[in-house]
């Protein structure tokens, strides 16, 4: 799946949560989202693999926001949200993802879960390939 990097920047920079961060954790990130945040003045931007959301890599980097996919061939924001959960991490977790038929059942789900985690979803429109 391909997300238009303006489409994901207009949507990401008129976020209060990004406005606000100074560090931004990209986890498992389209390829376009790094590309679409380059160059956010004050945005200090890390991507990693799940497999590297550790208690160490937090300290050390300190993220003021957590952004990755909804869902992936090898996790969904449930299994981030719990990770992040085990380490301590009470911040902003943010999910990006194709318009849902619904978003606000997945919303309720996360914060039921996981209640101490600020959560939202960024619905963001995909690409056709055509249009490339």
């Amino acid at each position: 799946m391909r997300y238009s990097k303006q489409a994901l920047r207009a949507v990401f920079l008129h976020s209060k949560a990004i406005g606000e961060a100074r560090k931004l954790l990209l986890v498992e990130a389209e390829h376009e989202l790094p590309l679409a945040l380059h160059g956010v003045a004050g945005l200090e931007i890390r991507v990693i693999e799940l497999d590297l959301v550790t208690r160490e890599e937090f300290a050390e980097f300190r993220p003021d926001l957590v952004l990755a996919p909804l869902l992936t061939a090898r996790f969904d924001i449930l299994d981030l949200a719990q990770r992040l959960e085990a380490i301590g991490y009470t911040g902003a977790l943010r999910a990006y993802c194709k318009p849902l038929p619904n978003a606000r059942v997945v919303l309720a789900e996360v914060k039921n879960n996981f209640p101490k985690l600020d959560f939202a979803i960024f619905e963001v429109p995909v690409v056709n390939e055509r249009d490339n």
